[in-house]
């Protein structure tokens, strides 16, 4: 039972952290600034990395991620590919009805 508690807690730990960054993305355009705010973070959860117990350590989660929420972009960086992004489905694949041939030339009409 401790056990998954732990674990249900790292995942929560380890999406606070991806989703911080990730959203720190959104705010800095320069790579300077993406870097310097990375180290940011992470010494932010390194400093609360020994906490002693685990209702503490849930405490630290969830103001951690209303903090998250209260900063949240109003516009967010969505990665090109992405549903969303600007280059979604820019070049979809062909329906099943047309054939590709793959003998460019040699079709014999």
């Amino acid at each position: 039972m401790a056990s998954e508690a732990f674990l249900a807690h790292k995942t929560r730990v380890i999406r606070l952290y991806r989703h911080s960054l990730k959203q720190m993305m959104s705010w800095a355009v320069q790579r300077t600034l993406i870097y310097e705010e990375m180290v940011n973070i992470r010494s932010q959860f390194e400093a609360n990395k020994n906490v002693a117990t685990l209702a503490e350590a849930e405490q630290l989660v969830e103001s951690g991620e209303k903090y998250l929420a209260s900063k949240a972009h109003p516009d967010p960086y969505i990665v090109p590919y992405y549903v969303g992004g600007s280059s979604y489905h820019r070049n979809p694949p062909f329906p099943k009805e047309i054939s590709s041939h793959q003998n460019f030339g040699r079709e014999g009409y």
